[in-house]
């Protein structure tokens, strides 16, 4: 009988839950926290100490596109190892990148006097910074924003009537990757990643792909972040009124990520108390509810993931809403939305898609 309220069915999703999935995720998590769904062969999962140790746990795999498609060993020691470590320590030429991106676009908005925060600022920040790393010309952004949408939106359970994603998205950034892989301009990054690929007589196919995932990942989901922050700020995201210091990045990324569950594939059986998880079995680890569980300071944050397929790009993130959020408080008094906020509908994504406002001030970008 309870099975059947149960989130994530062939249904739609509904506007309700996608403007605020958190009450049917503790649902889940408290009621059902190992829960098996026959329909779709896969199990749904929401207890924190299990969604740990399954992101730990070398009989899992990742789905195609959620990750690098090279998942070689020599691949993951070298690329993967060496971006890790540069994201790691060129923290300060990062921060300066993303609170340049920032300024310019909080200055188009309130040149502008009204607008749109997801456009103009949650989208463009990540986006700008990106450009900026990977040498990406300004003109070349809007189709590849499309794109990369359109990647994101794949990564939905499917349900009746669900639109579909842009059919020809990852070969389109292929291509514009394959371009731009051999006639980009050289930035520190793109240097590394050049220089790693002599070193290592890594396949051309692999670089260009690492290109792609970088734009797409550090684009669409920290962009997502974003928005729900914003919609948070502006006390119009689910459950807004929770008291929370905008100084406290993690626990906003742990509160408003858009990525409620992670996917997995088993590829060996795996015993999880009482459930057995078969091979080929999906798995959708649902963080966006763990991480609205009580919990102490020694249980790792699942945000970004956790074990080998880490998010190598979280230090950039907190960055990112780092600079959003010094540039952007003062602001907020200023801030009058205009509309309501409207929010993606989807089972594995939470995101404010339009929040619109009107600025009542000055804005100074210095």
């Amino acid at each position: 009988m309870y099975a059947a309220a149960l989130p994530f069915g062939l249904e739609p999703p509904g506007r309700d839950y996608a403007r605020n999935p958190y009450p049917a995720l503790a649902r889940l998590r408290d009621d059902a926290p190992r829960y098996f769904a026959p329909e779709r062969d896969a199990w749904f999962i929401s207890a924190r100490a299990d969604i740990a140790a399954l992101l730990r746990d070398d009989r899992l795999d990742i789905t195609q596109g959620s990750s690098f498609a090279d998942r070689s060993d020599p691949f993951r020691t070298t690329v993967v190892r060496r971006l890790r470590r540069w994201f790691a320590t060129a923290e300060e030429a990062l921060a300066h990148v993303a609170a340049a991106a920032t300024k310019a676009c909080l200055a188009e908005l309130t040149r502008q006097g009204e607008g749109d925060l997801v456009a103009t600022v949650a989208h463009a920040i990540p986006t700008r910074v990106m450009a900026a790393l990977l040498g990406i010309p300004a003109g070349d952004l809007p189709a590849l924003q499309f794109a990369a949408e359109g990647l994101l939106q794949s990564y939905d359970l499917p349900w009746a009537g669900r639109p579909t994603a842009v059919a020809p998205a990852a070969r389109v950034l292929g291509l514009y990757f394959q371009h731009h892989w051999r006639a980009g301009p050289a930035t520190e990054l793109m240097d590394l990643l050049r220089a790693t690929q002599a070193e290592y007589a890594l396949p051309d196919v692999s670089m260009i792909d690492t290109c792609s995932k970088l734009f797409s990942a550090g684009t669409t989901t920290t962009g997502a972040s974003i928005a729900n922050i914003l919609a948070r700020l502006l006390g119009a995201g689910a459950e807004s009124d929770e008291s929370l210091s905008p100084d406290q990045i993690d626990d906003l990324l742990r509160l408003d990520t858009p990525v409620l569950g992670i996917k997995r594939v088993a590829r060996d059986e795996v015993q999880l108390g009482a459930a057995v998880i078969r091979p080929g079995q999906g798995l959708y680890l649902l963080i966006g509810g763990a991480n609205r569980a009580p919990a102490d300071a020694s249980q790792p944050p699942l945000t970004f993931g956790l074990g080998r397929y880490h998010c190598l790009g979280a230090m950039l993130a907190r960055l990112e809403i780092g600079a959003l959020l010094d540039a952007v408080r003062p602001l907020t008094p200023q801030l009058q939305l205009r509309g309501p906020v409207q929010w993606r509908e989807s089972w594995l994504l939470h995101e404010a898609r339009s929040i619109p406002v009107k600025f009542h001030g000055v804005f100074d970008a210095d």
